[in-house]
């Protein structure tokens, strides 16, 4: 007889113990990059090349921040709300004297969206620039 008030008590602490374990936090989807690493100067000029990069990429309907990525800087630009699909997305880079003019575009179900800056770079090297696409869900 106390065998069995053992098992039901361990049965009902571990049951209980279970109960009051919370739940795990629902994940994010994680934030889309359109980037890549390439040698700019910090004193560009208009004889220079513009550099582009294009992916095509499946998102989730909802609304999304979208930024420029210089370096490790991830600077939000402005949020967007998009339909479910498959969009054809573009970052380009073109230098200009002293600046750089950087544009991006998402085109597919929802009306095609574009959004830019004018940027700088501080040294010549390797930097790494492009878009990012941060889900709001």
């Amino acid at each position: 007889m106390l065998k069995r008030i053992r098992f039901l008590l361990a049965v009902a602490v571990t049951a209980s113990a279970a109960l009051m374990v919370p739940a795990s936090p629902a994940q994010a989807a994680p934030t889309a990059y359109l980037d890549k690493t390439q040698w700019l100067v910090a004193n560009p000029n208009s004889s220079m090349a513009k550099s582009c990069q294009s992916r095509s990429i499946t998102l989730f309907e909802g609304s999304y921040g979208w930024g420029f990525v210089r370096g490790t800087e991830e600077i939000w630009l402005r949020n967007i709300t998009l339909t479910s699909g498959t969009y054809t997305w573009e970052a380009c880079l073109e230098p200009h004297n002293g600046i750089y003019y950087f544009t991006t575009v998402l085109d597919g179900p929802s009306v095609p969206a574009d959004t830019d800056l004018w940027t700088t770079v501080s040294a010549d090297g390797n930097w790494n620039w492009g878009s990012y696409l941060d889900p709001h869900f």
